[in-house]
């Protein structure tokens, strides 16, 4: 008896509840629509990417190069611009990473760097410093409480990730292109001009993606669904010839944090240089497998050693070298100056090799 009361007790709720909702519903059947809807989207993959671009997207800015007047002051950029391209805002206080083969060089005192944020505003930027390694640069603009893109330096990307290229393709504005992640951890040594970079083994780990990067685009965010930076757009590779296109780069968040940090900090990316070129990874027996040196710069500090064109290398300070990544990332993270043991191979003989380190000037002439 008291267990059916019990049970009256908790259904005569539900009950007058469910009369309740059937009695709204027949005076006002539209909310039935809309709780139908609303219970059908939240089951559904999402269609749009406006959180992420609202989230990104302020941070990202228009850069203009334009030319200065005669007595080297600031020109109005109306009229006067010679580039267009993007940049991405870092931190609040107004640093902003752009690509290197984007700003003026050297040699170009008359010209002037602008960056024109989401709102309109336009800020002169000043160039910090820049790496011709990755092919970036920092620059810094006179802002307070600008927004920095969102960065998490624990995330990477992984093949088939939907992502989101911002920038500012042939000056048409800000504009979002979509595509998926390609390949990750395509290597490049840098540029061979300010306007071709050599994709091959080097420093860069690039990402590869197929969303659309056109001229413009280069130095503008990479971003992930939500909204996060995982990139810095940096080069396309197309070929009407042949039908190419859908190939373009970014640089990973993690390198440009490091990069900007250590620009900021020392002006340039300081970083060790030995002055070889490979001729391939070379199998040495079925255990073992080096990288067969197959130029030396004659400046640099291997012409001034014991090392041959042909010799194999094995091992730096007791470390296997299996292949050339695995070479470059040794010797671009010591610092100029240290003395590294160089085991290698010639004529079936092992060496060792002490050579001192210079710095790879190359990353910032």
């Amino acid at each position: 008896m008291g267990r059916n009361r019990l049970l009256l007790q908790l259904a005569l709720p539900v009950l007058l509840g469910l009369g309740a909702g059937a009695a709204t519903l027949c005076f006002y059947p539209q909310l039935g629509q809309g709780l139908g809807s609303a219970l059908y989207s939240s089951g559904q993959e999402a269609t749009s990417y406006s959180y992420a671009v609202a989230r990104a997207a302020p941070s990202v800015v228009n850069i203009y190069v334009s030319t200065l007047n005669n007595d080297y002051s600031a020109a109005d950029t109306t009229g006067t611009i010679t580039m267009s391209a993007s940049g991405v805002i870092m931190t609040a206080d107004g640093y902003i990473v752009t690509n290197y083969h984007v700003v003026p060089s050297g040699n170009e005192p008359d010209k002037a760097i602008w960056a024109q944020t989401r709102d309109g505003k336009v800020y002169q930027a000043f160039i910090i410093g820049y790496d011709r390694r990755t092919d970036i640069a920092v620059l810094k603009i006179k802002g307070t409480s600008l927004p920095p893109i969102p960065v998490d330096l624990k995330e990477s990307a992984q093949v088939g990730d939907v992502v989101l290229a911002i920038g500012n393709p042939n000056n048409l504005g800000q504009t979002v292109t979509h595509g998926i992640v390609s390949a990750t951890a395509r290597t490049g040594s840098g540029l061979l001009t300010r306007e071709q970079m050599h994709i091959r083994e080097g420093l860069q780990d690039l990402i590869q993606t197929d969303a659309p990067i056109n001229q413009g685009n280069s130095g503008g965010a990479l971003i992930n669904t939500s909204g996060t930076m995982i990139g810095i757009n940096t080069a396309s590779f197309t070929n009407a010839r042949y039908g190419t296109y859908g190939i373009g780069f970014a640089v990973p968040t993690r390198l440009v944090v490091y990069v900007m940090n250590e620009i900021i900090k020392h002006g340039r990316v300081i970083r060790g240089y030995l002055g070889i070129s490979d001729n391939g990874t070379t199998v040495i027996d079925q255990d073992s497998v080096g990288v067969k040196v197959g130029y030396i710069d004659p400046l640099g500090p291997a012409a001034t050693s014991a090392l041959r064109l042909g010799d194999v290398i094995i091992e730096v300070d007791g470390k296997e070298i299996s292949n050339l990544r695995n070479l470059i990332d040794i010797i671009s993270s010591t610092t100029p100056g240290t003395v590294l043991h160089f085991t290698v191979m010639r004529d079936h003989e092992r060496l060792e090799i002490p050579i001192t380190l210079a710095e790879d000037r190359a990353a910032v002439d």
